[in-house]
C-alpha cells in the first residue's frame, strides 16, 4: 500500500468543492478525471457540521490498512499550516495524510467497530501508544466526548450518533475502554 496514495477524498465544512474532479459514471461510482480511478461517494467524518461528503477509492481497503493509514498519517498542526511557509509538496502530503486519516476513521467506525473493538483489545497491555502521532491520530476516534471537548476537538460521528456512543454499544468496549482512553488521551 503507498502511503502517498490519496484514498480519500474528504471535506471539512463541505468544502471544496469535489465537482470538477470526480464525473459520475454509474449509481455512487465516480472517475477522478484527473487520474482515471474510481471512488465511492460516500458520508466520512463529521467534524461538527453533520457527516462530510467524500469519496472511497475502489477497491476499499482492508480493515488493516486502514489501520495502517491510521498509524501513519502525519497531519502538520493548524498552528504550523497558519505561521509557517510551507513547500507545495509539503502542503500535499499534508491533504494525503489529512484525507486519508479521516477516511480511514470513518470508514473504521462506518464498517469495522467489532474488528476495531478487538484490535484495540490487543493492544492495550502494549506499549502502542506511546508513539505520539500513533496517540495523537486515534484521538480523532472520539473515544471520549468529553475528552475532545477538552482538548477543543470535534467528536467524530455515524449520522446522529457519536463515535462514542457507537462503540459503547459493544460489551468488548466497555471492558477495554477505561484503559485505552487511558492510554491515547495522557
Amino acid at each position: 500500500m503507498d502511503r502517498e496514495q490519496k484514498y480519500f477524498y474528504v471535506t471539512m465544512n463541505f468544502s471544496p468543492d469535489y465537482s470538477k474532479t470526480f464525473m459520475h459514471t454509474e449509481n455512487d461510482i465516480y472517475t477522478n478525471v484527473l487520474t482515471g480511478e474510481q471512488f465511492r461517494k460516500r458520508l466520512l467524518y463529521d467534524f461538527g457540521w453533520g457527516q462530510e461528503p467524500g469519496f472511497e477509492r475502489i477497491p476499499s481497503l482492508t480493515f488493516y490498512e486502514l489501520i495502517e493509514l491510521v498509524e501513519n498519517s502525519v497531519v502538520t498542526t493548524k498552528k504550523r499550516r497558519l505561521f509557517a511557509k510551507r513547500s507545495r509538496e509539503e502542503m500535499r502530503h499534508n491533504d494525503v495524510s489529512r484525507s486519508n486519516l479521516f477516511g480511514a476513521i470513518s470508514v473504521i467506525m462506518q464498517d469495522h467497530v467489532e474488528e476495531l473493538i478487538d484490535f484495540l483489545a490487543g493492544k492495550v497491555k502494549t506499549d502502542y501508544f506511546s508513539d505520539p502521532v500513533i496517540r495523537e491520530n486515534y484521538m480523532m476516534f472520539s473515544f471520549s466526548t468529553d475528552k475532545m471537548r477538552e482538548i477543543g476537538l470535534f467528536s467524530g460521528a455515524i449520522l446522529t450518533k457519536s463515535y462514542e456512543e457507537v462503540l459503547n454499544e459493544h460489551e468488548q468496549w466497555r471492558t477495554i475502554s477505561r484503559t485505552v482512553i487511558e492510554q491515547v488521551y495522557r
